[in-house]
């Protein structure tokens, strides 16, 4: 965990209200693996008073950048939104638990819902490095949410796209689409997700069913970042009868799907 000034590269607005930022910080650039985030401190007074948690969805160790994609929800991203190349940002990372793929995958699912897809693009690219068929599955409510993941994305990744409405893709749940495809006889070995706590619920019922090892990285609300205020604990199982609380900032963010309480 390094806190450093991080200066802007680049800034593009991806699609409407979504944003994405290419930051130069060598020591978070080169430590970083997917799953983990970094925790930016918005503005120089107090208001917005707390740091923002944003998903690592790209690096490049050797030239020392990383990238975050975030989307308009309320002040400080709005803040966040504004900024420039050559700005310099406060920020703590990389932080949090990431993604830990198993040794010998051969087949890799990632499953996407709205800006939970950040974490996965950066996972897909090391996935791929290591020889892996990755497939995505992103959803979204309507295609004007959907970020263009195919630019993020290495060549050679299957991507699958669903929308609640219908207007691009899949017309339904990504869920529903997964589940399509594995009654069609898709055998994935693991799956990695992230996204509405919903849409991570329904792929759990998938675990329990086809005892499929799947691994989730959960969006909670958090205060410091660093697992002291215990403000973004979830509760997990721990033993057939037993429940514990973890932080999603320090135990997690990514967690097995079978621990988690839903």
């Amino acid at each position: 965990m390094f806190l450093s000034g991080v200066r802007v590269m680049e800034t593009e607005e991806v699609v409407d209200g979504c944003f994405s930022l290419l930051l130069e910080g060598k020591n978070i650039a080169v430590n970083a693996y997917p799953g983990q985030f970094i925790h930016m401190r918005i503005a120089d007074n107090l208001l917005p008073f707390l740091r923002r948690p944003f998903s690592l969805a790209e690096t490049f160790p050797e030239e020392g950048l990383f990238r975050i994609i975030f989307r308009l929800i309320g002040a400080g991203t709005k803040i966040l939104s504004r900024v420039r190349r050559g700005d310099v940002l406060d920020c703590l990372g990389p932080l949090g638990t990431g993604f830990k793929p198993c040794e010998d995958l051969r087949l890799s699912i990632l499953v996407g819902g709205g800006i939970g897809v950040a974490p996965l693009l950066f996972l897909a690219k090391k996935l791929q490095e290591k020889g892996n068929k990755v497939i995505m599955y992103y959803g979204a409510s309507q295609s004007a949410d959907l970020i263009p993941v195919h630019q993020f994305l290495p060549p050679g990744v299957e991507i699958n796209l669903a929308t609640e409405d219908g207007s691009s893709g899949f017309p339904g749940f990504v869920t529903d689409l997964f589940q399509t495809h594995l009654q069609n006889g898709l055998l994935p070995e693991e799956i990695f997700a992230c996204g509405p706590r919903l849409m991570l619920q329904k792929l759990a019922e998938v675990h329990r069913n086809k005892k499929i090892p799947m691994q989730f990285s959960l969006e909670e609300m958090m205060a410091c970042g660093i697992g002291a205020c215990l403000g973004c604990s979830v509760e997990m199982q721990r033993g057939e009868n037993e429940t514990v609380f973890k932080r999603v900032c320090r135990d997690g963010p990514v967690f097995k799907s079978c621990e988690v309480v839903w």
